[in-house]
């Protein structure tokens, strides 16, 4: 079987994110109002949009559940629900389970243990779940993913009272330096501040991928209200440019904006979650890309016939 071929054979297991309302079932076991999830921290290979192989980190939901496109994990659930994360740490060295802006500080795991992090789901919006104990290595080789915190009252909005959509995407954006991967795969070390990534993703993807994957390739029906959540797992800034529309930024890092801004490319930085509302009032096929050119490349080669941090967004009447 071709690359490309299994890509669109395995696209089926990742529509959760792409769902409207509630959009991803708890991995696991739920009782009450706890959520539990089974994560492994682990290595691996990564195959990239041009056929060459990296070594990297990331977390693996033990219950085969995944997050959007090809991120191996992802969490959706409901604001106050009590949350435990049971992860096992595979890695050659400590590591740490955080949430910017929610938890910090948190308990390190050693090689071949685990521990069991327990929080109150925070307020509706979006957050990115990352190991800090080891700097911008840990995002950078792929300890990240997504958690979607939707409102406690159910409704399908992007805080309770707050503006409502038809559908949400969730576009998780990062980036690798293989420079750095290699030196780890290696057991050596990488200075951060010579970090200079060569590679892309949108969802774990890079363009034409992307498109393969429900839950990437962006599409709406004119006369409807479509939410974004933009979220920066990357070292670098998501300059985030949107051809034949703008978008209403709603919030960044569940911060309010005082004024609802109207923008083609709104700023996203690392660790930080830009929730969006589209509305769609024009029909055809558009790109979503970063602004930064370099992210809309592989390894330094433009997008025909692959590219990095580009979406596609079709919207019909």
């Amino acid at each position: 079987m071709q690359r490309r071929d299994f890509l669109k054979k395995s696209a089926s297991g990742t529509m959760a994110f792409a769902l409207s309302g509630l959009v991803l079932a708890p991995s696991s076991a739920q009782a009450a109002d706890t959520v539990v999830y089974n994560f492994t921290a682990t290595e691996g290979m990564k195959t990239l949009i041009d056929d060459v192989s990296i070594f990297t980190w990331s977390f693996v939901d033990l219950a085969g559940q995944s997050g959007p496109g090809s991120l191996p994990s992802g969490m959706v659930v409901s604001e106050g629900s009590t949350i435990e994360v049971n992860l096992t740490n595979t890695l050659d060295r400590a590591i740490n389970f955080t949430i910017p802006g929610v938890m910090g500080n948190t308990p390190s795991i050693v090689p071949g243990d685990s521990y069991t992090y327990t929080f109150l789901a925070p307020a509706a919006g979006s957050y990115i779940y990352t190991d800090d104990l080891n700097g911008f290595l840990g995002k950078a080789m792929g300890l990240a993913g997504p958690l979607v915190v939707v409102p406690a009252d159910g409704t399908q909005t992007l805080y309770s009272g707050g503006p409502s959509f038809a559908q949400q995407y969730t576009l998780f954006m990062s980036d690798m330096d293989d420079r750095l991967n290699a030196a780890i795969q290696a057991g050596g070390t990488y200075n951060i501040n010579d970090y200079e990534p060569n590679y892309y993703f949108a969802n774990g993807l890079s363009y034409p991928d992307t498109k393969d994957y429900a839950d990437t390739f962006v599409t709406m029906k004119v006369g409807t209200d479509v939410a974004l959540r933009l979220i920066c797992a990357g070292v670098i800034e998501y300059p985030m440019h949107f051809h034949g529309y703008h978008v209403n930024v709603i919030s960044r890092n569940r911060i309010l904006e005082t004024e609802v801004i109207n923008k083609d490319t709104p700023l996203v930085h690392p660790n930080e979650a830009v929730d969006v509302i589209l509305s769609v009032n024009l029909a055809g096929v558009y790109p979503l890309h970063t602004h930064y050119v370099p992210g809309v490349t592989a390894n330094g080669v433009y997008p025909n016939p692959y590219g990095g941090s580009l979406i596609l967004m079709s919207a019909t009447n």
